[in-house]
């Protein structure tokens, strides 16, 4: 008699009976031995730091982490005049809803980290750190939210529930927030200085984040970090983000300008002015030179014989007009002043209304960003940056409408008015020196007694004529109100005919 045939089904479970029992004893293990999840993560991952996801008898599945926590370092700047800013590497945990950070180091590190740079009579296991970069100024500073910075080990962290695994830059956006000059000088460029190598693999996390803001200059924020911006303060209350690299703080040189001695990979204002190009697509790198020609349409107006004729082109000249304070009184003047030198004249306050040509704009020039909000102020930014790039000369009275420098092409002549004030020191840190660093030509225009509406309030024997120094002295307000806030400018013609000639000879 044959023996009778096994069914495949039987032989299938007893071929399996020595897999069914390794199962089992691994089952058994998990149950009993905590230090198993640890092993196990390290023989299928080949190193600790990963999630493994492992069978648990008692609660079906579950994801165990283990985070290996390297020796930390941290190299921090408190002596800069302008910013304080720290850069941490190894274990990070930030906990937004609180403003902590902590840096976490390994057993047996002895709960100390390498701490260099902290200002004298600081705690090198807790400090605190302002992120925003007006420190020098209390009364700003004051609004500005701190981050409390705990050097602890493991044990006294909180536990990560985000992984991030590009670096952060951890910062702030109150401040002055909105003035078109500090949105560039606070922000932008600081941003840029301290992200831009990284090339977008960064992870912004904003305190006091305005997110109109963040909508207005979408263009570059959205060139420097490749992730939605996190709004600190909105995260919740059990949010710990964990990274291997943090900056907290922006690096700042000098007022809307870089110093590519100390920025990473000697990145310059010329970057940053290639960045904008790139950004909003701007099709001028270089402004005009004189002596190029353009070939005549014979078109209606033109004091052309015939047309195929070649004529000179004329320089585009661009006339910032303000409705604030610090306005040209007798623009229509200016404007004729400067067709007869050459040049063809708009006048615009750029950020609000539409440009105008010979004629006087309305709006302050730059002052009213803050209130071009979201998908209106991303509009009219980029409106803003491809109208200032057309143009090869800008003029303005000294104020936010000059920071629209930044899109005028290299060779580009800026003609600064500086009022009545002393404030020419000012007007060169602010934007003077920047064109020049942004391969432009710069001229400035100190204004006389004569030019200044002050002369129809205050005789001229009062000392906000005879000595402004002691007004600077004693308050910033009080210059402010009076210089900033009280006076309009009525240019002496023929005093200021040789600086547009001037820029006329600079851009051949």
């Amino acid at each position: 008699m044959k023996p009778a045939a096994r069914s495949k089904k039987g032989r299938g479970v007893f071929c399996n009976l020595p897999l069914l029992l390794l199962i089992g004893a691994i089952q058994f293990l998990v149950i009993y031995s905590p230090a198993i999840d640890r092993y196990l993560v390290m023989i299928t991952k080949g190193k600790p730091g990963f999630p493994s996801l492992l069978l648990d008898g008692r609660r079906g599945f579950k994801l165990m982490e283990e985070e290996f926590i390297p020796e930390p370092r941290v190299a921090c700047d408190f002596a800069d005049p302008r910013s304080d800013v720290c850069e941490l590497e190894g274990a990070i945990r930030i906990r937004g809803s609180t403003s902590e950070v902590f840096v976490v180091v390994p057993p047996g590190g002895g709960g100390a980290a390498n701490v260099t740079g902290l200002a004298a009579g600081m705690n090198a296991s807790h400090w605190t750190i302002q992120p925003y970069t007006r420190k020098g100024e209390s009364r700003v500073m004051r609004g500005i939210t701190s981050l409390s910075v705990r050097v602890v080990a493991a044990g006294d962290a909180p536990p990560c529930t985000v992984r991030h695994e590009v670096p952060a830059v951890v910062y702030s956006n109150g401040g002055y927030c909105g003035n078109y000059y500090h949105d560039f000088n606070d922000n932008i460029i600081p941003l840029f200085i301290t992200s831009r190598h990284l090339a977008g693999e960064v992870q912004l996390l904003v305190s006091q984040k305005q997110r109109w803001w963040f909508d207005k200059y979408r263009e570059i924020v959205d060139g420097l970090t490749n992730y939605d911006a996190v709004d600190l303060d909105a995260d919740g209350d059990g949010e710990v983000r964990c990274f291997r690299r943090a900056t907290l703080g922006l690096r700042s040189h000098k007022d809307l300008s870089i110093d590519p001695r100390r920025a990473p990979r000697n990145l310059s204002m010329v970057d940053f002015k290639r960045f904008l190009m790139w950004r909003y697509a701007l099709p001028r790198e270089h402004a005009i030179r004189t002596e190029e020609e353009e070939e005549d349409d014979g078109g209606e107006g033109e004091a052309v014989a015939e047309p195929g004729m070649r004529r000179k082109k004329k320089p585009r000249m661009l006339i910032i007009a303000r409705r604030s304070r610090r306005r040209f009184v007798n623009l229509p003047e200016i404007v004729a002043l400067a067709e007869e030198v050459g040049f063809e004249v708009t006048t615009s306050d750029v950020m609000s209304s539409p440009a105008k040509k010979s004629g006087t704009g309305a709006g302050a020039a730059g002052g009213t960003a803050a209130n071009n909000k979201g998908d209106e102020g991303q509009a009219r930014m980029a409106e803003a940056s491809a109208l200032v790039n057309s143009f090869d000369a800008m003029v303005a009275v000294h104020g936010s409408g000059l920071t629209n420098l930044v899109f005028l092409p290299m060779n580009a002549v800026v003609v600064q008015v500086v009022p009545l004030g002393r404030m020419e020191g000012l007007a060169m840190d602010e934007y003077g020196v920047p064109p020049r660093d942004m391969n432009m030509r710069y001229l400035q225009y100190n204004i006389t007694a004569e030019e200044s509406t002050l002369s129809e309030a205050y005789p001229r024997t009062h000392p906000v004529f005879l000595d402004p120094m002691p007004i600077h002295k004693q308050s910033w307000s009080l210059v402010k109100d009076i210089y900033l806030g009280q006076q309009d400018v009525r240019l002496n013609l023929r005093r200021f005919r040789p600086v547009l000639e001037k820029a006329m000879r600079l851009l051949r």
